[in-house]
């Protein structure tokens, strides 16, 4: 493992990763997020001109060469830890990603007319073990390249060999289907996540969390933060919203599915209970003689015990109210953005 971290071009990612987010002012690297206050990136694109400065210079061309000549046919499975390699490879994915959508006609076309990286980030595979990444790239792939004049364009290959299998089957389901499924299986898990916490928190009440509850409890904090990744990529980038719409209206229907799923899940948090701090602590008893010493210690032991289950109990509500808290806007901003293809013209700001 130590060698993986020391491997040259982790390094190089690790340093060039950051430089990029200050200029873009977005941390796709983890949660789409602005680096500094004050929105996404500054204008939400980048001009003609930055863009053709980092395709000439040969900068976005390596971060793909790095990407595309670092894949494993042999990773990690879906439920062991990534190692830092691919943890480093994915957040050089994220970042090939943001570029290419703050400049889509030239970047973004340019990543997605490389066959090995295309077919690496369009697999179901991919999609399976990364849900929100697979999804912006098959709308981003949907948006730029199907039902396009131009998608017969040569691809393109990079200077050194790829490590990415060159076999297995081809998936002939459009971008477009790719992307609305993802979509379906993300909100499914979001609402799916949100009922189990709420079912975890209340059986609290009765009985100390297992073990088993407690890895149920983090897998479902899981899910939910991936629908708040999506909605914020949509926030802080105009034109991965775009495409993201652009692929619902190239496949009949998926709109309505995806405004249906929407509305389900905002159904879902309607439903969900508030819990309040009712709950009290139980107050220790005071010793009244000697005669009284050794109930009231047997006494206060237990209400210190009990005190503590409750306090726990507090906590993990808190927690409870604060990740519902989170999803709100994130499904706000996604109903919005549907919202916006009727041409209402509303913000995508939650």
């Amino acid at each position: 493992e130590s060698a993986t971290e020391n491997s040259p071009w982790i390094r190089t990612t690790v340093c060039i990763l950051p430089m990029i987010e200050y200029l873009t002012n977005l941390r796709a690297r983890f949660d789409f997020q602005p680096l500094f206050e004050g929105g996404g990136s500054r204008s939400g694109t980048l001009s003609d001109l930055d863009a053709k400065a980092i395709s000439d210079s040969g900068l976005f061309r390596e971060l793909l060469s790095m990407h595309t000549n670092t894949g494993k046919e042999n990773v990690t499975s879906n439920n062991a830890t990534p190692s830092a390699e691919e943890v480093v490879r994915l957040q050089l994915l994220r970042t090939i990603f943001m570029l290419s959508t703050l400049s889509p006609e030239l970047l973004g076309r340019y990543a997605l007319r490389v066959p090995d990286f295309a077919k690496e980030v369009h697999s179901s595979a991919f999609m399976e073990k990364n849900l929100v990444d697979g999804i912006l790239w098959t709308s981003a792939g949907s948006s730029l390249m199907e039902n396009k004049s131009d998608t017969q364009k040569p691809k393109l290959k990079l200077r050194a060999k790829s490590k990415l299998s060159k076999k297995g089957p081809i998936d002939t389901t459009s971008l477009a289907k790719r992307s609305i499924s993802g979509f379906e299986t993300m909100c499914h898990s979001s609402k799916k996540a949100l009922q189990s916490l709420k079912q975890i928190v209340q059986n609290a009440e009765n009985h100390e969390m297992s073990d088993e509850e407690k890895a149920e409890y983090d897998e479902c904090k899981v899910s939910v933060g991936d629908i708040i990744r999506f909605s914020n990529c949509l926030s802080n980038c105009p034109s991965a919203t775009k495409m993201w719409l652009d692929s619902l209206k190239n496949d009949e229907n998926s709109t309505k599915k995806a405004t249906y799923h929407i509305d389900e899940l905002k159904s879902t948090l309607a439903s969900l209970p508030s819990f309040s701090d009712e709950t009290q602590v139980p107050q220790q008893r005071h010793k009244k003689d000697d005669d009284d010493c050794a109930e009231s210690e047997e006494d206060n032991s237990t209400v210190n015990e009990v005190g503590q289950k409750i306090q726990t109990l507090k906590q993990m509500q808190r927690d409870y109210g604060s990740i519902v808290a989170s999803i709100r806007p994130s499904v706000k901003v996604i109903a919005l953005a549907l919202e916006s293809q009727k041409g209402t013209g509303l913000t995508l700001k939650g």
